[in-house]
């Protein structure tokens, strides 16, 4: 199985009120406690308190939570046991002890299973699934979400709904599904926002930052993780801020901003150290070596490198503790000292290979023949650097695929959604037939059949002629997206041939591979240039806006084919690096063309040409 994760820490649960307001509720709790007699009821206060400490005082929950423990064995309540179970698996999992949080949520299912509660166990198995993203088991992650989805809408329960979709774009991301992975945050985003949950809204934004950082849009990312911020800072969520100022902090080191990066990193650590989250304070420490490392204190990146490590194979995260392996590796190659850089490079490439991980070992490989071409060892160096190339070559083909596949997927879900639309309505038409039915019998009943039947026929038309533009309106709607994705499609397509056809000149190492290359780029130009895939297109097209061309040929009777092109790629509002991508031109090329356009359709330079085109 192949994974690159991004891991994004959860809370499982998260508290119900703020803690600047815990101080007068836990004396209100502590006052009910010391006057029922009842163990039921102190058990349920014990793990409110619990609920309340969970994210400030880690001494004081574990205390709460063996109390509400020893009061349940008393009763036998087995859904407090499951609420119980559901609250030490959250305290676990933030101390970073994976497989213990794993036990309590499975224990949990299983107690509201014995009760029935199909909705609770949904609930704490989609918890089960966070465990499973973080750990790599992504199909296991997205089986539980197919599980749950039916069950929490059955229930109409929107904010778990929401949580689903907000795991759902985790799935995608980490398949680099970037374009579905915004899609489904958002679905989530938007149900947050209409419930006003503010811890929710600061995950899914959270979430939307670390996808624009994915994608290198740091300084969008950073806006947007502040963002997040803004939300967790007004429910006292120190944990989450704690995480978002990591990734804040990793993209001002890429954007070269140090000073403000080291910042974030001090931020993070006072606030990981104080509230014992070891899996944020190992990603502190990785991030602040990675500072240290272009910064070029190679020594100190070391030691920050071994504490993340150290942590990471406490905590059980393979992916991570291969990645701070190399990292070390690499430091030792730039400090020189090549014996240790192989020892450790060693050592994640051995990590690497048993979870599959191709990033890592690419990067690995690439970075152990450079330490074995330094110490002379030409020959082993060689072999190395071929396998950093055939592995590269293997991404470059994945991610060529993933993108077709990631465009077939937004396709075939659009096409879904459709039909489920067409088939809901013809759902309604047989209900408002068999009512309509109904109706009838009643009428002939009481003898006003004839006047009546007119009356229904005529409604009936009615209906028909509404549902009959209905239909042509979906279907209008259904073309306009099959235009979307095949223009997408067809950018992605010159996108990728480009890119091909670029690596085959680099490639080229010998004369003996003169002709063989000079093939392969002049079947690369002829597919570039194929007018079939663009027939396709203007087929697409003129069923969408139906009397555009005619309209343009009318009113601008000395248009080029060339020039019509542009324009009907304007009419759909792409962007002018996706209209390069279909017309196998350079960007600075539509800017020349769209001036020489606009000089010919006699537009001043106050008027939009976009505009004159989209009113066409």
């Amino acid at each position: 199985m192949i994974f690159n994760i991004r891991v994004i820490i959860l809370v499982l649960f998260i508290p119900s009120i703020s803690f600047s307001q815990s101080e007068k509720r836990i004396d209100s709790l502590f006052q009910i406690i010391n006057e029922t007699k009842i163990d039921s009821v102190k058990a349920k206060i014990y793990l409110e308190l619990s609920d309340i400490t969970m994210y400030n005082d880690q001494i004081k929950t574990f205390q709460y939570l063996e109390k509400a423990d020893s009061l349940y064995e008393k009763t036998g309540d087995h859904k407090g046991k499951s609420k119980l179970f559901a609250q030490k698996a959250n305290y676990f999992y933030r101390l970073g002890k994976i497989d213990s949080a794993r036990l309590y949520l499975s224990k949990s299912v299983e107690k509201s299973l014995q009760i029935y509660d199909t909705l609770r166990a949904a609930v704490i198995r989609h918890n089960i699934g966070i465990l499973d993203h973080y750990q790599g088991r992504i199909k296991e992650a997205e089986s539980i979400m197919n599980t749950n989805i039916p069950v929490f809408k059955e229930h109409q329960d929107s904010l778990h709904l929401g949580n689903a979709y907000l795991l759902k774009g985790k799935i995608a991301m980490t398949s680099g599904y970037y374009n579905i992975a915004l899609k489904e945050t958002f679905n989530a985003l938007k149900i947050h926002k209409n419930l006003n949950n503010l811890f929710r809204t600061g995950e899914d934004l959270l979430q939307i930052g670390i996808i624009y950082q994915s994608t290198n849009e740091d300084k969008k990312a950073i806006e947007i993780l502040n963002e997040s911020i803004a939300f967790y800072d007004k429910i006292d969520s120190e944990q989450s801020k704690a995480q978002v100022l990591n990734y804040i902090a990793e993209s001002n080191i890429r954007l070269k901003n140090y000073d403000q990066a080291q910042q974030n990193l001090e931020n993070a650590l006072v606030i990981s150290k104080s509230l014992d989250y070891n899996a944020n304070i190992a990603r502190v420490y990785s991030n602040w070596g990675n500072l240290e490392f272009n910064t070029k204190n190679y020594t100190q990146a070391i030691v920050l490198y071994k504490k993340s490590l150290q942590l990471w194979q406490t905590i059980g995260s393979p992916n991570n503790e291969a990645n701070a392996l190399f990292y070390i590796g690499r430091a030792y190659s730039r400090k020189k000292e090549y014996s240790n850089a192989l020892e450790y490079l060693n050592q994640s490439i051995g990590l690497a290979t048993t979870i599959e991980d191709p990033d890592i070992l690419k990067k690995t490989y690439l970075e152990k023949s450079i330490a074995l071409e330094n110490q002379k060892k030409y020959q082993e160096s060689l072999m190395f650097f071929k396998k950093n190339k055939s592995i590269s070559d293997s991404i470059f083909n994945l991610e060529q695929s993933k993108s077709t596949e990631e465009l077939k997927t937004i396709y075939e879900t659009e096409k879904k959604e459709q039909q489920i639309v067409l088939q809901n309505k013809e759902i309604n038409i047989l209900n408002q037939k068999a009512k309509i039915n109904s109706l009838q019998r009643t009428l002939l009943f009481i003898g006003l059949l004839l006047s009546l039947m007119g009356f229904y026929a005529i409604r009936q038309k009615l209906k028909r002629n509404k549902l009959e533009k209905e239909k042509v309106d979906n279907e209008l709607a259904f073309k306009k997206k099959e235009l979307t994705t095949h223009a997408l499609h067809l950018a992605k397509k010159n996108e990728v041939l480009e890119g091909l056809k670029q690596k085959a000149k680099a490639l080229k190492t010998s004369e003996d591979n003169q002709n063989g290359y000079q093939e392969l780029i002049r079947t690369i130009n002829f597919d570039l240039k194929d007018d079939k895939n663009w027939d396709s297109f203007s087929r697409y097209f003129q069923e969408v806006h139906k009397d555009f061309n005619k309209n343009v040929k009318t009113r601008f009777p000395n248009i080029t084919p060339n020039e019509l092109r542009l324009m009907s790629l304007l009419k759909m509002n792409l962007s002018s690096k996706e209209i390069a991508n279909i017309l196998n031109i350079s960007q600075e090329g539509i800017k020349k063309a769209r001036y020489r356009l606009r000089k010919k359709l006699d537009i001043s330079t106050e008027d939009s040409l976009l505009d004159m085109v989209l009113s066409l």
